[in-house]
C-alpha cells in the first residue's frame, strides 16, 4: 500500500466524506440548496427555472428533460421595497417532465415553468434510494407538468448529433436484431429503455444482470479491438493509443456515462496510457484514480449501489481471484473458485443493498463471462454492418441472438431452482466493515511471501511489462547492479521460498484462509433476536401491512395502492429481502380494492414467471357468495402459482408459533357486493399483545362486531379506510382503546385522508398516532412485556 499513494488518497477522501456526512455536511447526501430557499420552494412548489439542456429522453407517454447549472427565479416578499424584485439561486441540475412533447435540442437554454418537487426520499427498509440515485447526477429537484416559457435558437451541434446518432443506432439494432433488440440496446448503447421488464428481472434473479451494463469487459473488448485494429495497419503505439482513447471517450459519453462505464472509461485511459509512455498498468492505482474522480464529481456516489458494485467486482477480479487461485491447475475448477471470488468481495455491497444474493449466478457466470464477448462483439459488428446493409447485419448479429436465446433459458431454469437465491437480509454497517478486514486478511495469508522474494517477483514483473527496447536496457544495467546477486534461478527461489515455514505449508495457509472466510460469512449474515412486529409500509394510497414473529413465520395483510405503481415489486418484496424474510406464510386479502390487491397481484404474476425469490405458503380470501371478478383473478393466479387458497369467514383461526389470527369477519351471510362492509377483519394475538387490522370497514360493520361482542381492548389498531370518516366510530374506539394506532394513506391523496374528526377523536381516545404518510413504513413492536413503535422517517 505505501507503494500505491493513490490508493491511500482514495481513502483518505472516502474517509473525509464518510465523516463529513456524519458531521452533517451535505458532500454526499442531503439538499445543497440553502434552507430558506428550500423552504420558499415548497410553499411555492409552481416555479421557473432556467438552465441549458443536458440530455432528452422520451418514450411513448412522455418526455423529460436534463437541465444543467439550471437556477431558480423567484420573489422573496422581505418588504415592501423588495416585493418585485427577482432573484435568482443555483439548484444545480433539474430533471423536467413536460405535458406535451417539445422539441428542444441539446445544449439549448430554456425557461420553463411547472411544479417544483424535491426528488422524493427512501420512504421504506429496502426500497430503491431515488433520492441517493438522483444526487450523483447533481439532481435534486424535479418539475413536473412543465412548459417551455422560452428557449434559445442556439444549441450545440456536437451533443445533438451525438444523441441523433444514439438514436440512429438504436433503430438499427431494433431492426437487425428482432425480438432481442432491447438486450442488444442495452448492451452495445447503455440504452436499458427498450429492454422487456420481464427479461431485465429474469436476469437480475438469475444474477446476471451485469451482462445488460457497460462494463470493463464492454470497454476491453470495444477499446483494445479498435487498439489492436489499428496497430495492425502499422500506426505506432502513439497514434493508435491516442486515437482509441478519443473514440473511447465519445463512446462513454454517447452511452449516458453511467457509473460502471466511466469507471470502465477511465481504467481504460490508464492502461493505454501506461502502453503510450511505456509504464506499467497497476490495476489497484487505476482503480483508485477512477473512484477519486468519480467522488470527487460528486460525493454521492460513494452511497451509490452501482458504484460500490462496480468497484467491487474489479476488486474481487484483480485482487482476491488472483490470491485465491495461486498454484491452481484445474481450468474449470479455478474457473469456478473466480466466479467465486468476486462474489465473495460483492456479496457486502449486494446484501446491503438488496438483502439477497444469486447463488445460481455463481454457477451461471461460467457460461457468460468467457462468451460475453462473442455477443458483444456480434452486436457491435452486426450494428456497424447493419448501418450499410440491414440484411447483412441480420446475418453477422446472428451468432449473439443464439446467445442471447441461450443465455435467456438458462435463466429460466435458474429461476426453476429451489435455492437459486439466498436472502440473508441487509447487515449492518460494522458486519460490512468487519468483513472486508477479515477478507483483507484471508488474502494476506494466501499471498504471503518473505521480503527477498517478493522484490525478486516485483522486478521480473517489471521485465515482463517493459516494452521489448527498454527491456533490453534494463538487462544491460542489471549486470552490474547488485540485483544480479540475489537473482536465483527458479528451482532455488523455490527451494528458497521452501525453507520459510509459511510458505512451506500452501494447505495449511488454505485452510486458515477458509477459516476466516467463514467466520466473516457468519459475522455478515449473523442476524440477532428480534421481536414480534407489525409494519405498515408506505405504498401510498393504499395498504401493506406485514406481521413478522421472532420465530421467523411471516404474514402479509393486503397490498396495494392507487397512486403508486408496483407496490409488490418496489416496496412489498424488497422489505422482505431487507429484513432476511425468505418466505411469506399468507396472504391475507381484506377486500378487493386495487389499493389493497394490485400489489399482492404483482407478486403473483412474479411467482407463475419464476421471478419470485421469496416463496409463498398460503393465500387467504374472504369467504363470500358471490365474489366479484378480482376476487376470482386472485384465486387464479394463485392456483396457476401452485399456492393453495383457503376461504376465510367469522370463527376461523389460524396459529402459528406464538402467534393466533383470529377472523372476526366477513359475517356467514356477506355476499361481496359491498366489498368494504364484508371485507376481512383479524385480531392478532401474540402473548399479551393485541392487534386489529381492520381493512376498509366502515361503521356498519364495526357496529356489529360489537353487538356480536368480538371486540375487546387492543393494543394496536390497524385505522379502517385509511382514516375516513365513515369509519373510527365513538363507540368502537370506546370499546377496542387502543394505545397506538396507525393510519395508512398518501399526502396527494383526493379522499380527504385521514379525516380531521377520526384523528381527534384517535387523540381523545389517548392512542399515539403514526401516518405512513408522515413516518414512511412505520412498525409496533412487542417484546417482554414492552410495546415501541419505529417510525423510518421521524418528524
Amino acid at each position: 500500500m505505501t507503494r500505491r499513494p493513490l490508493c491511500l488518497l482514495c481513502l483518505a477522501l472516502m474517509l473525509f466524506l464518510c465523516v463529513a456526512d456524519r458531521a452533517g455536511l451535505p458532500l454526499i447526501r442531503g439538499n445543497p440548496v440553502p434552507e430558506n430557499t428550500a423552504s420558499w420552494i415548497e410553499k411555492h412548489p409552481q416555479a421557473t427555472v432556467c438552465g441549458e439542456v443536458l440530455q432528452t429522453t422520451e418514450n411513448e407517454f412522455t418526455q423529460s428533460i436534463y437541465l444543467s447549472n439550471a437556477y431558480l427565479i423567484y420573489q422573496p416578499k422581505k418588504n415592501q421595497s423588495e416585493k418585485n424584485q427577482s432573484k435568482k439561486i443555483s439548484i444545480e441540475n433539474v430533471k423536467v417532465f413536460f405535458k406535451k412533447k417539445e422539441e428542444v435540442p441539446v445544449g439549448t437554454v430554456v425557461l420553463v415553468s411547472g411544479k417544483l418537487e424535491r426528488v422524493e426520499e427512501k420512504r421504506n427498509p429496502g426500497e430503491f434510494d431515488s433520492q441517493q440515485y438522483y444526487a450523483t447526477q447533481h439532481i435534486f429537484y424535479f418539475m413536473k407538468k412543465a412548459e417551455i416559457l422560452e428557449k434559445s435558437k442556439n444549441y450545440s451541434v456536437y451533443r445533438q448529433r451525438m444523441n441523433q446518432l444514439r438514436e440512429y443506432l438504436g433503430s438499427v439494432l431494433e431492426k437487425i436484431s428482432g425480438k432481442e433488440s432491447g438486450i442488444f440496446q442495452a448492451i452495445v448503447l447503455g440504452d436499458k429503455s427498450s429492454l422487456d421488464k420481464e427479461v431485465k428481472l429474469r436476469y437480475q434473479v438469475s444474477g446476471i444482470v451485469h451482462v445488460l451494463a457497460i462494463s470493463g469487459l464492454h470497454i476491453s473488448v470495444v477499446g483494445m479491438g479498435i487498439y489492436n485494429l489499428l496497430m495492425k495497419t502499422g500506426m505506432g503505439i502513439w497514434p493508435s493509443g491516442i486515437i482509441s482513447l478519443f473514440l473511447l471517450l465519445q463512446y462513454g459519453i454517447m452511452t449516458g456515462g453511467s457509473v460502471s462505464t466511466m469507471r470502465a472509461v477511465c481504467m481504460f485511459l490508464i492502461a493505454v496510457g501506461a502502453k503510450i509512455t511505456g509504464r506499467i498498468y497497476d490495476l489497484p492505482t487505476a482503480l483508485a484514480v477512477s473512484a477519486v474522480m468519480l467522488v470527487g464529481d460528486s460525493g454521492a456516489y460513494l452511497y451509490s449501489s452501482g458504484f460500490l458494485l462496480s468497484f467491487s467486482a474489479v476488486v474481487g477480479a484483480g485482487v482476491v481471484v488472483p490470491a485465491i487461485t495461486r498454484n491452481g491447475k484445474k481450468k474449470p475448477v479455478l474457473a469456478l473458485i473466480s466466479s467465486l471470488g468476486v462474489q465473495l468481495t460483492m456479496l457486502p455491497v449486494s446484501l446491503y443493498f438488496f438483502g439477497e444474493v444469486s447463488l445460481a449466478g455463481i454457477f451461471l457466470n461460467l457460461i457468460v463471462l468467457p462468451t460475453v464477448g462473442i455477443l458483444l462483439g456480434s452486436g457491435v459488428l452486426g450494428l456497424l454492418t447493419g448501418c450499410a446493409n440491414y440484411k447483412v447485419g441480420s446475418v453477422v448479429i446472428l451468432p449473439g441472438r443464439i446467445l442471447a436465446e441461450v443465455y435467456d433459458e438458462l435463466c429460466k431454469l435458474a429461476g426453476n431452482l429451489p435455492i437459486g437465491t439466498w436472502i440473508a437480509g441487509q447487515p449492518r454497517l460494522w458486519q460490512v466493515a468487519v468483513y472486508y478486514v477479515l477478507l483483507a486478511g484471508a488474502v494476506a495469508v494466501l499471498t504471503y511471501k518473505d521480503a527477498g522474494k517478493g522484490k525478486i517477483f516485483h522486478k521480473r514483473k517489471e521485465i515482463q511489462n517493459e516494452k521489448p527496447q527498454n527491456r533490453k536496457i534494463w538487462n544491460e544495467k542489471r549486470q552490474n547492479s547488485k540485483l544480479q546477486n540475489h537473482r536465483l534461478p527458479n528451482r532455488e527461489i523455490h527451494s528458497a521460498g521452501k525453507k520459510n515455514g509459511f510458505e512451506r505449508n500452501l494447505a495449511g495457509r488454505r485452510i486458515t484462509a477458509l477459516a476466516v472466510m467463514g467466520i466473516a460469512l457468519l459475522i455478515l449474515t449473523w442476524r440477532g433476536p428480534e421481536p414480534f412486529s407489525i409494519t405498515c409500509l408506505d405504498v401510498g394510497q393504499g395498504d401493506g401491512i406485514i406481521l413478522h414473529t421472532p420465530q421467523e413465520n411471516c404474514f402479509l395483510v393486503d397490498g396495494g395502492s392507487t397512486n403508486k405503481s408496483g407496490v409488490g415489486q418496489y416496496q412489498i418484496l424488497p422489505y422482505l429481502k431487507n429484513q432476511g424474510i425468505s418466505r411469506i406464510d399468507g396472504i391475507f386479502v381484506s377486500h378487493t380494492d386495487q389499493d389493497h390487491i394490485n400489489g399482492i397481484q404483482e407478486i403473483l404474476e412474479l411467482t407463475t414467471m419464476n421471478l419470485n425469490s421469496v416463496k409463498i405458503g398460503c393465500l387467504y380470501l374472504p369467504k363470500w357468495k358471490n365474489p366479484p371478478e378480482a376476487w376470482r383473478k386472485l384465486e387464479a393466479l394463485a392456483m396457476t402459482a401452485g399456492i393453495p387458497v383457503r376461504k376465510l369467514e367469522s370463527g376461523n383461526q389460524l396459529k402459528a408459533g406464538k402467534l393466533r389470527l383470529n377472523v372476526l369477519a366477513p359475517f356467514p351471510e356477506a355476499s361481496g357486493s359491498d366489498v368494504n362492509e364484508d371485507g376481512m377483519v383479524i385480531l392478532a394475538e401474540y402473548g399479551e399483545f393485541r392487534g386489529l387490522l381492520t381493512g376498509d370497514i366502515g361503521e356498519e360493520t364495526e357496529k356489529k362486531l360489537m353487538v356480536q361482542g368480538l371486540l375487546e381492548d387492543v393494543d394496536f389498531l390497524k385505522v379502517g379506510h385509511h382514516g375516513s370518516h365513515y369509519s373510527t366510530c365513538q363507540q368502537f374506539l370506546d370499546t377496542v382503546r387502543p394505545e397506538y394506532a396507525f393510519i395508512s394513506c398518501s399526502e396527494t391523496n383526493t379522499y380527504g385522508h385521514p379525516s380531521p374528526e377520526v384523528v381527534k377523536r384517535l387523540e381523545e381516545a389517548g392512542s399515539q398516532i403514526c401516518f405512513t404518510m408522515k413516518n414512511g413504513a412505520v412498525s409496533v413492536c412487542w417484546e417482554k412485556g414492552e410495546i415501541a413503535v419505529k417510525r423510518y422517517i421521524e418528524g
